[in-house]
């Protein structure tokens, strides 16, 4: 394969993986908490002999954008946003995770769960228990639980020195390697959710750009490779 060929196979497989994380994201339009990605590309040069010098497209990184998204209210006693800065901690199989989808119920054993049914902890990494036959509680600003007897609890809020250092690990959750700071400055908004960020119409924008920009270099390799065909014949010809 040719110089021109490599190119552009480079500049396709970039283009590829930039359609999936489009996908990814206008398939989240919806999800509570999602945080929308978009792929980082930088220009890899490449030695040819004198005087050239090759430059290949590369995807280095997934960036996410970690702008909030909107309120959307709901009514629910138990559904919960986080605006502004702060991750809930959820207590799950394989460790401590955090999230920002607040859509909370209380499991058979009376314990504050999310929607996976992972317990949600307090300020001292406790799970957090409503008593049988509690109303909805009271859920303040700063994540106090008041029942019909008084505080029942207080939903720890974290936040991260580098918030680049949260790790997407499936169904609204994140991993981090880095230690939580306690005492974030977001506040609970009972009775609502935190949207997706994602902005559909641009999402659809870009992935008509992507899709065209593929097209594009799929047209130029068959036109390289139709030259190279030519040239190829012609050189038969000629030594026949």
């Amino acid at each position: 394969m040719d110089t021109t060929s490599y190119i552009a196979l480079s500049r396709q497989i970039a283009l590829q993986r930039a359609m999936t994380v489009i996908a990814n994201n206008l398939a989240n339009a919806n999800t509570t908490g999602f945080k929308a990605e978009t792929m980082l590309f930088e220009t890899v040069l490449e030695e040819a002999g004198e005087p050239r010098r090759l430059a290949f497209v590369q995807d280095v990184a997934t960036v996410r954008d970690d702008a909030p998204g909107p309120l959307v209210p709901t009514g629910g006693a138990l559904d919960l946003a986080i605006q502004g800065e702060g991750w809930l901690t959820v207590r799950t199989p394989a460790g401590e995770r955090y999230t920002r989808a607040g859509q909370l119920h209380r499991d058979p054993e009376g314990l504050l769960v999310t929607a996976d049914g992972h317990p949600v902890l307090d300020e001292g990494g406790q799970a957090i228990a409503i008593p049988p036959g509690e109303p909805p509680p009271a859920i303040a600003a700063d994540g106090t639980i008041t029942g019909r007897g008084g505080p029942l609890g207080r939903i720890r809020l974290v936040r991260f020195a580098e918030a680049r250092a949260l790790r997407p690990d499936g169904n609204g959750l994140w991993s981090a390697d880095a230690a939580p700071i306690p005492g974030a400055s977001g506040v609970l908004v009972q009775g609502a959710l935190e949207g997706s960020n994602v902005k559909p119409v641009l999402e659809l924008t870009r992935l008509i750009e992507v899709t065209r920009a593929f097209e594009g270099t799929q047209k130029m390799l068959e036109t390289h490779h139709e030259l190279v065909r030519r040239a190829v014949e012609r050189i038969a010809e000629r030594a026949a």
